[in-house]
């Protein structure tokens, strides 16, 4: 769609009335359901077998780290496989995996190990599911919304899997959690295969696949409106984990035991959710646009608050305001298609995905290692400070004015308002007053925050 058009936003009923989405969105809910609470059985497992809590909180870390190597060495098998194999061969080689965890007297070094190659799956079929989706929805308000309702997804299944999760382990051992998330893997594969249909590769390629996909990293960071688009879509969210990375460190400085973090976590999910229902269901495209550098500002904002050590209540309310400024990921959802060359559109695409896992791993890691050396009230705040300079300086423009705001010298002249701009229509243009030479920033992901998986984050 246009950059230049200003269409009325898309309905649930319309986004959903698309069988094929309806196979994404219905396999999503079952596979990240298992994930959130395979997260939790592992976390158990690990720390039962060592009693370590470095090597639990490694579990985590195991769920980040690979999306750098899976996306950057990977990310050509979007382009190059046809997308429904791919995105089944994920989930059966992922229920693979998270079945040989179940084994009994598997070591931890196996059990990680085994966690580690499952994350290296993970960026190959977020990258997979992200290019397939220009195709099941055409670009525009109702790729924008689904885009949303699979971000619902994830920030629900944190909300409601850790629940679950603990009500289960109560039920059930660590391993037959870990058989549960296996099931819904296959159960995955089966609505996914048989809910697609079958599409040709998007491009050829008989060299090496590692070539490929760094070549095609290459080629779009080379691409400048995307390169910040991309940027920016990793940087906000690395500085907003800061709160959840020292969740637990907060509630005991204010005299809570750490078990009061699991409460704390959900008020960010809870918050990108209202979010993604307001900005992506409600606004037209020109005002999600708009929206994207007062939201951003949005999500700091609160976190300045922090300075003042707020109580456990006001600390959830701050961390929900926070989550309503992740309304900036349905404008950004839609200026990343449209500024994406279409050679490039689906490498673009995946690198969007890999390089949100990976960026929010590297900010819980930093902000927690801040919080190792200096007091709470700067480090929380701190990051707020940092996010609030990666949203000013990498903000994306303004998205265009509705018909009835166009100059009315435009009407008068005979000239439309399209023809007025020095940009091509097909790609969105940054503000002359804004160009500045910076690595450039990114779309908003299939989630901007979403929670350790040992199978495969999606």
């Amino acid at each position: 769609m246009a950059p230049h058009s200003s269409p009325g936003p898309a309905s649930y009923r319309q986004v959903l009335g698309h069988g094929e989405f309806r196979a994404i969105f219905a396999a999503d809910i079952v596979s990240m359901l298992g994930n959130v609470v395979a997260a939790v059985a592992l976390t158990v497992l690990v720390f039962q077998r060592t009693h370590s809590p470095a090597l639990a909180a490694s579990v985590m870390a195991l769920a980040f780290l690979p999306y750098l190597f899976g996306g950057a060495l990977l990310g050509a098998a979007a382009d190059r496989l046809p997308a429904r194999r791919v995105l089944v061969g994920c989930d059966l080689i992922s229920a693979a995996l998270v079945g040989a965890m179940v084994i009994p007297g598997i070591p931890v070094a196996g059990l990680l190990g085994l966690l580690f190659v499952a994350g290296l799956v993970s960026p190959v079929y977020a990258g997979a599911r992200s290019a397939l989706l220009p195709e099941v929805l055409a670009p525009g308000p109702r790729y924008v919304l689904g885009r949303a309702l699979l971000r619902m997804v994830v920030q629900s299944a944190q909300i409601v899997g850790y629940g679950l999760g603990g009500l289960l382990l109560a039920a059930l051992s660590p391993r037959g959690a870990l058989a549960a998330d296996a099931l819904s893997f296959a159960a995955s594969a089966a609505v996914l295969r048989f809910g697609t249909a079958a599409r040709q590769p998007r491009a050829g390629g008989a060299g090496s696949m590692a070539r490929d996909s760094l070549a095609g990293l290459r080629a779009v960071f080379g691409h400048r409106q995307v390169r910040r688009i991309l940027l920016f879509s990793w940087l906000v969210p690395a500085c907003a984990v800061a709160p959840e990375a020292l969740a637990a460190p907060y509630v005991t400085h204010i005299g809570l035991p750490a078990r009061a973090a699991g409460f704390l976590l959900m008020g960010i999910p809870a918050g990108t959710v209202a979010a993604d229902v307001i900005a992506a269901r409600l606004l037209p495209t020109w005002l999600q646009r708009r929206a994207v550098l007062p939201a951003g500002l949005v999500v700091f904002a609160p976190l300045a608050a922090f300075a003042t050590l707020p109580d456990f209540g006001v600390a959830i309310g701050l961390l929900v305001i926070c989550g309503l400024g992740s309304a900036w990921g349905a404008g950004l959802d839609g200026l990343l298609v449209e500024a994406a060359p279409e050679h490039l559109r689906s490498r673009a695409l995946a690198i969007s995905s890999a390089g949100l896992m990976f960026t929010q791993g590297i900010g819980f890691a930093l902000w927690g290692l801040a919080g190792q050396f200096a007091p709470l009230v700067l480090v929380i705040p701190g990051a707020a400070v940092a996010g609030t300079a990666v949203v000013i300086v990498l903000r994306p423009p303004g998205g265009p004015r509705p018909a009835s705001r166009r100059s009315g010298l435009s009407r008068r002249s005979g000239l439309s308002w399209q023809t007025r701009r020095t940009a091509p229509p097909s790609a969105p243009r940054w503000p002359a007053s804004r160009t500045r030479r910076w690595p450039g920033s990114g779309p908003a992901g299939p989630s901007r925050r979403r929670g350790p998986d040992p199978g495969r984050a999606r």
